[in-house]
């Protein structure tokens, strides 16, 4: 609580818009029931927060915490914000069916915060630098296999003259159940790019339906990015049609 007062006021302001507890999986659930949310509520309670939120990386770990958190504390979270589970690779916050929630006991995630009145947002649809020409830093810890899949997308799309991180940008900000997509930017260049991309979307009518995510991409895509993306999602010969459990890192050390 005292962390949250310093912060407002070195900021020089009455509130946080979203408070967010970060990286959750490295942290004892208990500890977080019976500390940590008990402390973010009370900081929303004094109207230093507007929205509490969840990000984290293991989507399982954040179902566990936002059911156990609504049956201690009710309506406890506002938000969620994922990372590496909405791209090219990994579109598993839409196909896991394997979430509780109060339509279905095999929900996706997203199925779940849409039915607890979840806002979910979802950061990196370059996948921390897998879905670019350069590659991955070299700490990141995704699998070999998908790494080199990485690869191989990439080169197919240097094959066909069409920018990898610009497709899977495109492609991440096409899915209508996502509010907000983050994605990092380390210059005015990068700024600029994704201004323009971000720009392809200005006449797309979002109506929150999964099913139209096709219809968006044949809106903001070229025929030669559509005809790409379609090699590259190819469930047969695609790149990562071959990756079985490696297409997320799960259980590995999370960056």
């Amino acid at each position: 609580i005292k962390s949250v007062q310093r912060s407002l006021e070195r900021m020089n302001c009455n509130y946080i818009d979203v408070l967010q507890l970060h990286d959750p999986e490295f942290a004892p659930i208990s500890i977080l029931m019976k500390e940590t949310i008990p402390a973010l509520l009370e900081c929303k309670r004094r109207g230093w927060a507007r929205a509490l939120g969840l990000t984290g990386y293991p989507l399982d770990v954040q179902h566990e915490i936002l059911v156990k958190a609504e049956l201690e504390f009710g309506n406890a979270f506002d938000q969620s914000l994922v990372y590496c589970h909405s791209n090219i690779h990994d579109n598993s916050l839409f196909t896991e069916h394997c979430f509780p929630s109060e339509r279905s006991q095999t929900d996706t995630f997203a199925g779940f915060c849409k039915h607890a009145n979840i806002h979910l947002m979802a950061a990196a649809p370059l996948s921390m630098g897998l879905l670019t020409h350069a590659g991955p830093p070299a700490w990141h810890p995704a699998p070999l296999a998908l790494k080199e899949a990485c690869v191989k997308a990439s080169k197919l799309c240097q094959s066909e003259g069409v920018n990898v991180s610009s497709l899977a940008i495109l492609y991440s900000l096409s899915h209508p159940s996502i509010g907000c997509t983050l994605l990092g930017m380390k210059d005015e260049k990068e700024v600029d790019v994704a201004a323009d991309l971000a720009s392809r979307f200005s006449a797309v009518y979002f109506n929150n339906d999964e099913e139209n995510q096709d219809l968006i991409l044949d809106q903001v895509l070229t025929p030669k990015e559509r005809r790409v993306l379609n090699k590259l999602l190819d469930k047969t010969d695609g790149p990562f049609s071959q990756l079985k459990e490696d297409y997320r890192w799960d259980g590995r050390q999370e960056a």
